[in-house]
């Protein structure tokens, strides 16, 4: 189920289960889990999309993950990208294995960021954006704790 407010996302977050983001792309995604004080994005893994929904089921046991915080691609002027269409397919193929809740979150410019580091390998790009976006998720979780 995909939402579209935070409250609706963790309001069966009662055991304080991890997150997990991607940073989806057409090649490679990158995938980041939070620590388990829900404080800290590690980087995990970047795998391509058939693998990501082969592991998906074990990987979201293995390491007790609650829900799913997936990078919305938007234009620089806020329009949604044409990148978008991808992400709805690749959702809808998540839900089809396991259904989980879903988080949307801004992603402009993610990748970006360190697409301009030469000492950064492809592969690590993708999971660094992975952390990006559940770095931002996670400080909007921490300010809706403690509201």
């Amino acid at each position: 189920m995909v939402v579209d407010n935070i409250s609706e996302f963790l309001i069966n977050n009662k055991y304080r289960s991890k997150f997990l983001s991607i940073d989806f792309g057409l090649k490679n995604l990158g995938i980041a889990i939070s620590d388990d004080t829900n404080l800290i994005a590690i980087p995990f893994k970047t795998l391509n999309e058939l693998e990501l929904l082969n592991q998906f089921p074990e990987i979201m046991r293995k390491y007790n993950i609650y829900g799913l915080i997936i990078g919305k691609p938007y234009n620089l002027d806020g329009s949604t990208s044409k990148m978008i269409e991808n992400v709805n397919v690749f959702i809808q193929k998540l839900l089809n294995i396991k259904d989980t809740p879903i988080y949307l979150i801004d992603e402009r410019l993610s990748s970006k960021q360190y697409k301009k580091h030469d000492k950064i390998s492809k592969m690590n790009i993708h999971e660094k954006s992975a952390c990006l976006i559940l770095d931002d998720f996670l400080a909007l979780y921490q300010n809706y704790k403690n509201d």
